[in-house]
């Protein structure tokens, strides 16, 4: 690792001091450790609060999904059911733009046809059925977007293929 790939941290609880260098997975692994060791509720929070990891979930969706400036692409979209090809890639545009590749986390219906090789028709029938499951919401532009059951429920989908 070059100098210029390492995350150096320094945070200062009350006393306690601690400086943190390495690359960004590890340095945040690293701070979450010494906050659960420095204030013990967070440890508690982390048990029943459900927030995204995207380390995480970028290891499950490497080979199903790849992310381009463009937006996300399915790499193997025939054989996936529409809902969840739907899913996966708007689970890909969350992800993408959450590490600041992509502008949003939304997709129109139009482009979700494209992306998963579905037709648009099929893709829309199947929006409302994941909009009333509450795994996916529709923007104020239109566009659909995963809502964090759906994430969570789209990580239960990959881990499927998986097996």
């Amino acid at each position: 690792m070059e100098e210029r790939d390492k995350l150096k941290v320094h945070i200062e609880f009350g006393e306690t001091k601690a400086d943190f260098e390495g690359d960004v997975n590890q340095v945040f692994e690293a701070i979450v450790r010494f906050l659960t060791s420095v204030y013990p509720n967070l440890k508690i929070l982390q048990n029943i609060i459900y927030t995204p990891d995207l380390a995480a979930l970028t290891r499950k969706m490497a080979g199903l999904i790849e992310i381009t400036p463009e937006g996300p692409i399915l790499v193997s979209p025939s054989n996936l059911p529409a809902r969840n090809a739907a899913c996966i890639v708007l689970l890909g545009a969350h992800v993408g733009n959450k590490l600041g590749k992509l502008p949003n986390r939304s997709l129109s219906s139009l482009a979700l046809a494209k992306i998963t090789g579905k037709a648009r028709k099929t893709i829309s029938n199947e929006l409302p059925k994941l909009m009333s499951e509450g795994l996916v919401e529709r923007t104020p532009e239109g566009e659909y977007q995963l809502t964090f059951l759906g994430i969570r429920k789209t990580e239960d989908i990959l881990a499927e293929l998986r097996q």
